[in-house]
């Protein structure tokens, strides 16, 4: 907790110091001068020195006050300025938002409307982050994709990560797509950069090395291909949701836990400094009501 004298002192005193008048300062700050006088008192009381030393009709500073001016002068001149700029910002609140691309295309977006309806006194602004960076001071909250907790960060895991096999419907239904061997000989379609890919699941098949594969950079575009029956795609089942509900896509077979390695988890991130914050406060409560919470 800051120790601070009461501010209306701190703002008789520098008037004072700068005009070198009671009556001066007490026109600028719209006061009497004995409420001007009553208030550098109540200041040197609070520093248990003098500030001014009357001569004729002047008022000299201590040495003390001086010290105490330049100090303080820096201060006050940042207040002023961040008040201007914090009464002339737009009464609309933007809250920035990072998650991976795919589950900000196609979990993420389909639900802003409902956020919207709820809070429309916020604007939104979507960056594409799998983690997110202490550094990185202009986003309010994040999903993150990750092994473990960040514990710079208030974050808690709200979703496990379910990896599945994805294919067109008729495509699965051609190449009888029942297991993992049924995959050779066929295009796999691979998201570079992913933590699991094709390759690591099938390592151990000796047909791996001859396996033609169609990489994209993410998987949004990975679960298009499979849907254009171009191959058969890895990706997450959340963010794959929407296709497989329309019909677009299909699971064709699940995948032995023996073939699969460590998988990372989704989380709920949030800069502590930012946690009160109204507008981060309204998206996690927007997060963990229905129909949203029936997700998870």
């Amino acid at each position: 907790m800051y120790k601070l004298p009461p501010l209306s002192s701190i703002r008789a005193f520098e008037a004072v110091a700068r005009l070198g008048s009671v009556r001066q300062a007490a026109d600028e700050l719209f006061v009497t001068p004995p409420a001007v006088s009553h208030q550098v008192a109540k200041l040197e009381e609070y520093l248990g020195s003098p500030l001014f030393i009357r001569k004729g009709r002047s008022l000299l500073l201590t040495e003390v006050a001086r010290d105490y001016l330049t100090e303080i002068r820096p201060s006050l001149q940042a207040i002023s300025r961040a008040t201007a700029t914090a009464s002339h910002k737009k009464s609309r609140e933007t809250l920035t938002i990072s998650a991976p691309p795919t589950l900000t295309a196609k979990w993420l977006m389909p639900r802003l409307s409902d956020f919207f309806q709820s809070y429309p006194q916020y604007d939104v602004r979507l960056i594409d982050r799998m983690t997110l960076d202490a550094k990185e001071r202009e986003i309010d909250v994040a999903i993150e994709y990750r092994f473990d907790a960040d514990s710079a960060f208030i974050s808690r895991q709200v979703l496990d990560d379910d990896i599945v096999a994805l294919a067109n419907p008729d495509y699965a239904r051609r190449y009888d797509l029942t297991s993992l061997d049924a995959l050779r000989g066929l295009t796999l379609i691979e998201t570079e950069r992913r933590l699991n890919s094709w390759r690591s699941i099938l390592s151990d098949f000796s047909w791996l090395p001859d396996q033609r594969f169609l990489a994209v950079g993410y998987s949004l575009h990975a679960f298009e291909a499979a849907a254009y029956g171009l191959g058969v795609a890895l990706g997450n089942r959340i963010n794959a949701e929407g296709m497989l509900a329309s019909g677009q896509l299909c699971v064709p077979f699940a995948i032995d836990e023996r073939y699969l390695p460590p998988l990372p988890k989704y989380f709920l991130s949030i800069p502590p400094q930012k946690e009160r914050w109204a507008r981060v406060a309204a998206f996690v409560e927007w997060f963990d009501r229905d129909p949203v919470n029936d997700l998870f």
